[in-house]
């Protein structure tokens, strides 16, 4: 008998349309013969999409797991074409009872389908392969890890996997992972498939009572407590997700002590943690600027909201009626985080200016209030919500200085009122409650609110991108100087000093806004939040934006409050 490390194996992977036979169909196969014992070649890795019968379609869930559509699967060839390449490879390392050794993970689901499939085609011929699964193997090595998916364990044995889920990545992974589990395989006594078998016939290990989590805890506990940003990372350096904290050795612990509801997707980050790198700031307003400008720097597959795909600022015509990534002397209204609030005001108006047939209406303010369908909303209440609205209204035609007008006077209600304020990033698509005409009303209230919100905002953002900014943030006294909204200067600040005028403070609007990059936008962004929540405690802030152009207390705060 071969050991386990010069064993030769079929990695297997399967992607399908439903968890069983019963409930979907193949879309995908890879394969790869591989040993432990030997360099890995991805190149190696063959795989197969695989037709589907002609009334079936890929669903909505698995779309968005793996990325493919049904279209994609026309001309594949056919599941039994794809399996008889397959048992081809098998022929090459089976044993003399023309069975070979497959290794899988979450074997039982690959298994259940490649048998019915081989059945069906071969029904006199033994099903050729012998199941090796990783995730029964690590069960047994690593009782107490969060996860074990083939995503966490790769990630743990300091390798990446791609998001979406396809056999040509997942059979890599899966031979990577099976190489790491031959070594822990033999330093505990098992050496031989026989010898494999009698010890996954033990009963399985009881479950730890408390997770255990593969970062030291000694290396948690050691970190200062002080502010700064957070870096997991990988057995392999990679860096896994970046955080900002005002206690780093406070925030870090807090991963590893709730024992439930804890998300599956970060129950998989803490599974792959095995180290920790900080940097500590004197402040946690800049550790937050540092958070967003390292989560550019490193794309941790873990950090997402600043990473969605086609991020970047926008600026608008005056009319609004055009819109573009860069700033240009026609596109000089911006810089704006999405063209969602400007699309959504121009369907309004559109709404507002012209009689429509009453389905394009309909369309024309679901696109409005971001309602996808018209069948999600009853016309008589749309109807009915858009009059109430209107009657609300200011005499004349809704162009784009009574919406500022009118979403100053909206804003300056909330104030009074206490009110939460909408969060202009927030997108309000997915809402699925029914609405009655109150709703709709208070949404097309609310399109014109967010967009005299991002507007003003982004003046601010082109104001701060060249000032100088003194706060108090805990028990640092500090000072910032920007410059293209990029921080040039960050020191400790005498408070009996006077701020220093920023180097651009002449620096034309036209050319500040065509500097803007995402980056920029995110970081003046977050220093507007942190100006405000500093502000907000009641802690000392001021902003120099010219020799006599300056902002402090009660008027800083008051402005903060609008944008």
């Amino acid at each position: 008998m071969s050991p386990l490390r010069s064993q030769s194996v079929v990695v297997l992977d399967c992607q399908a349309t439903g968890a069983s036979p019963e409930h979907g169909h193949l879309l995908e196969i890879g394969w790869l013969v591989t040993r432990a014992d030997r360099e890995l070649d991805e190149q190696a890795v063959a795989c197969s999409l695989v037709a589907l019968p002609d009334d079936a379609t890929i669903p909505t869930v698995v779309r968005e797991l793996t990325g493919l559509r049904t279209d994609d699967v026309v001309g594949a060839p056919r599941d039994a074409e794809v399996w008889a390449r397959v048992r081809a490879e098998i022929e090459r390392v089976a044993a003399p009872d023309g069975i070979a050794p497959a290794v899988i993970h979450f074997a039982r689901f690959e298994r259940a389908f490649l048998q019915a499939l081989h059945e069906r085609e071969l029904p006199s011929v033994a099903f050729p392969l012998r199941p090796v699964c990783t995730h029964e193997i690590a069960r047994r090595l690593l009782p107490g890890m969060p996860r074990l998916g083939l995503r966490a364990l790769a990630g743990y044995f300091g390798h990446a996997t791609d998001e979406l889920r396809r056999s040509r990545g997942h059979v890599w992974a899966t031979a990577l992972v099976w190489r790491h589990l031959v070594d822990v395989l033999e330093r505990e006594g098992v050496g031989t498939l026989v010898d494999l078998d009698q010890w996954l016939a033990a009963p399985v290990p009881k479950a730890a009572k408390k997770r255990v989590y593969p970062m030291p805890r000694a290396k948690r506990l050691a970190l200062p407590d002080l502010p700064g940003v957070y870096r997991m990372l990988r057995t392999s350096g990679d860096v896994l997700y970046v955080g900002k904290a005002t206690s780093l050795r406070r925030r870090v612990n807090t991963y590893f002590q709730k024992q439930t509801g804890v998300p599956d997707r970060m129950l998989e980050l803490l599974s792959q943690a095995r180290d920790i790198d900080v940097t500590p700031t004197a402040s946690a307003l800049e550790a937050a600027l540092l958070e967003t400008d390292e989560i550019k720097r490193l794309a941790p597959p873990f950090n997402q909201a600043l990473l969605q795909a086609n991020r970047n600022p926008w600026f608008a015509a005056a009319e609004l009626d055009d819109l573009a990534p860069v700033a240009s002397a026609r596109h000089r209204l911006g810089p704006l985080g999405s063209p969602w609030h400007v699309r959504r005001f121009l369907a309004l108006v559109s709404a507002l200016e012209r009689p429509l047939a009453p389905s394009a209406e309909c369309r024309t303010l679901l696109a409005a209030l971001g309602r996808p369908s018209v069948t999600e909303v009853d016309p008589a209440v749309l109807h009915a919500g858009l009059a109430s609205w209107v009657r609300s209204l200011p005499v004349g035609p809704l162009d784009l200085r009574r919406a500022m007008e009118l979403g100053a006077t909206l804003w300056r209600e909330r104030l009074a009122l206490g009110e939460a304020l909408p969060d202009p990033e927030d997108d309000p698509e997915g809402e699925d409650a029914p609405w009655d005409a109150d709703d709709v009303h208070e949404r097309l209230a609310e399109v014109v609110l967010t967009l005299a919100h991002v507007l003003r905002r982004a003046r601010w953002l082109c104001a701060l991108a060249e000032s100088s900014v003194a706060f108090v943030d805990g028990d640092a006294a500090r000072r910032l100087v920007l410059e293209g909204g990029t921080v040039i200067e960050s020191c400790d600040h005498d408070r009996d000093a006077p701020l220093p005028v920023p180097p651009g403070w002449a620096r034309p609007a036209d050319e500040r806004r065509a500097s803007f990059d995402l980056a920029a936008f995110d970081r003046l962004r977050v220093l507007t939040t942190e100006l405000r929540r500093i502000a907000d405690g009641g802690a000392p802030v001021e902003v120099r934006f010219a020799a006599r152009r300056r902002l402090a207390g009660e008027r800083l705060r008051r402005a903060l409050a609008w944008i």
